[in-house]
C-alpha cells in the first residue's frame, strides 16, 4: 500500500470515527464540552543519542543534518521511518511510545549542553477536547523554523526565573534550568501523513475550531526542553542550528497505535492530567 493510500485510509476511518461530514468543515460536537482544566497527556523522555541525521527533512543522508540531540526511540537515525520505529525501544516512561523526538543540539562555547528529561505535552489545541483523535500512523511533523532569521517571528519562548523571550537571556539564577517551550499546530487535513516542507499538512485552529482546510483535530505537541547550565552562566549559548529562534523539533510518530488512542481517549477526550505513565493522579 503507498503512502498516499495509507494516509487516505487512515483518514477515512479518523473521520467515521468522529461522526462528522466533511463538508460540515471541521469537527464539533452538538453540545459544549464540560469545562476541564486540563485536556493532557505527556510523553517524558530521557536523552539517547546525538546525531547529524534528520529522517524527517533529510531521509536516507546521515550527516547531512546540523546536529540534533534525540529523546524516544534509541535506533532513530537518518533510515529511519514511522513503520520501522513502532514497537522499538524508547527513553520515554511509556514503554509503547517508540517514536522518534529530536531537536538542535545546544552548545556552550563549543560544548554540549544535554537537557534533562525532556517533556512532549500531547494537549488539545480546540474548544471541544472530546473531538481530539490520534496521529495516525507513519505521521510525521516538524514544528518551528531551523532557517528563521528573524526572532521576533519566533512562536516559542526560552524561559527562566525572571526571563521569557525570543533569544538567549543575559544570565539565569544559579542552579535553575533555562527551558525551550514550542507550541504545534493541531488541525491536520485529514489526507498527509507529510508534506513537502514537513508542516504544510498542519495548521492552528480559529477561535478554537479547527479550520475547513484542516478539519481534524490532533494533539497539539508542546515540547518542553529544560536545560541545566552550570551557575546559571548562559554566555556562549548556541544551537546547532544557530540563534535561540532556530529552535525546533520534529516529531515521527512511533506510538503503538492502540495504547495512543487509549490515551489521547482517557487523558484528552476525557479530560484529565496524565503524567508519563498515562496515569491521573489526581
Amino acid at each position: 500500500m503507498s503512502i498516499r493510500t495509507l494516509a487516505a485510509a487512515t483518514a477515512a476511518l479518523v473521520l467515521t470515527a468522529t461522526g462528522t461530514a466533511q463538508a460540515a468543515g471541521a469537527v464539533q460536537a452538538a453540545d459544549d464540552p464540560p469545562f476541564a482544566q486540563y485536556q493532557e497527556m505527556h510523553a517524558n523522555c530521557t536523552v539517547t543519542h546525538r546525531l547529524s541525521d534528520d529522517p524527517i527533512v533529510f531521509p536516507g543522508l546521515p550527516g547531512a543534518s546540523h546536529n540534533h540531540t534525540f529523546v524516544g526511540n534509541p535506533t532513530t537515525t537518518a533510515n529511519s521511518t514511522p513503520q520501522a520505529l513502532v514497537g522499538g525501544a524508547t527513553s520515554c516512561e511509556d514503554t509503547l511510545d517508540a517514536s522518534g523526538y529530536w531537536f538542535p543540539t545546544l552548545l556552550q562555547n563549543g560544548t554540549v549542553r544535554l537537557p534533562d528529561k525532556p517533556t512532549i505535552y500531547y494537549k488539545s489545541g480546540v474548544k471541544d477536547y472530546r473531538t481530539v483523535k490520534p496521529f495516525p500512523p507513519g505521521f510525521r511533523l516538524v514544528v518551528g523554523d531551523a532557517r528563521a532569521t528573524d526572532a521576533a517571528a519566533y512562536e516559542g519562548t526560552w524561559k527562566c526565573p525572571g526571563y521569557t523571550g525570543s533569544v538567549f537571556p543575559a544570565s539565569c539564577p544559579s542552579g535553575t534550568s533555562l527551558v525551550a517551550r514550542l507550541k504545534a499546530p493541531s488541525c491536520w487535513d485529514g489526507v498527509h501523513l507529510d508534506s513537502a516542507d514537513h508542516k504544510s499538512h498542519m495548521a492552528w485552529p480559529v477561535r478554537g475550531v479547527c479550520p475547513a482546510d484542516h478539519p481534524v483535530p490532533l494533539p497539539m505537541l508542546e515540547a518542553k526542553v529544560p536545560y541545566p547550565l552550570p551557575g546559571g552562566n548562559t554566555s556562549g549559548l548556541s544551537l546547532a542550528s544557530g540563534a535561540a529562534y532556530t529552535f525546533h523539533y520534529d516529531f515521527m510518530n512511533g506510538w503503538d497505535a492502540p495504547r495512543q488512542a487509549y490515551l489521547v481517549g482517557y487523558c484528552i477526550n476525557g479530560g484529565r492530567q496524565c503524567n508519563g505513565y498515562g496515569q491521573d493522579p489526581e
